[in-house]
């Protein structure tokens, strides 16, 4: 039991380390006045966690490449034009990230075979704990394929993205109250499946 329980708790995700929103909107004011340096400094800031974002949900490389490049570009129009975000940065980029991805594969499609699997990596094991985490990233994998997609994206952007409630609410276009009640249902349902699968075992 207690074995069960420890590989239950312990579920892997990948981490990203954002930016201080608060050095953003500084940043930004900057960029608002015509100041190059700063949108240069916001693009490489937030490259790598809308890449990896963008990554996650389409499971191919050379179309999340693409896809990033659209969110920049259209980033840069709307700074020029004053129509921009004026509250928090990542936010909107994640959303029109999000968008972009909605607009290639519709707001229902599951995250791919391929995100799993990465969310799981880690470069820092060694073969043998590779081999003995095998079992529990399987086990993990698949319960996280038995979540509806919008579960799959709060925990993606909670978790993996670190995201504030409020951004993630901002995102995924939703009221905090929802959000909350997304997570927990969805770390719940996650449980209950992990717990399940242990069982039988």
């Amino acid at each position: 039991m207690l074995n069960q329980q420890k590989k239950m708790a312990d579920l892997p995700m990948i981490l990203l380390v954002l930016p201080d929103p608060s050095q953003d909107m500084m940043v930004l004011e900057r960029a608002y006045r015509g100041d190059k340096q700063a949108v240069a400094n916001l693009y490489r800031q937030y490259l790598d966690p809308i890449y990896q974002f963008v990554r996650l949900r389409v499971g191919n490389q050379h179309i999340a490449e693409d896809i990033t490049s659209t969110v920049f570009t259209k980033f840069v129009i709307a700074i020029k034009k004053k129509k921009g975000p004026r509250q928090s940065v990542r936010a909107w980029l994640f959303q029109v990230a999000r968008n972009e991805v909605y607009r290639h594969y519709g707001k229902t499609e599951p995250l791919p075979i391929e995100t799993l699997d990465q969310w799981f990596k880690s470069d820092d094991n060694t073969p043998e704990e590779n081999l003995l985490e095998g079992d529990r990233r399987r086990v993990t994998r698949n319960a996280i394929q038995m979540l509806s997609a919008d579960q799959q994206e709060v925990l993606l952007l909670r978790f993996d993205q670190q995201l504030s409630i409020q951004e993630t609410a901002d995102i995924m276009q939703k009221n905090v109250n929802t959000i909350k009640t997304l997570q927990h249902r969805a770390l719940l349902k996650l449980r209950q499946i992990i717990k399940r699968t242990y069982l039988k075992e």
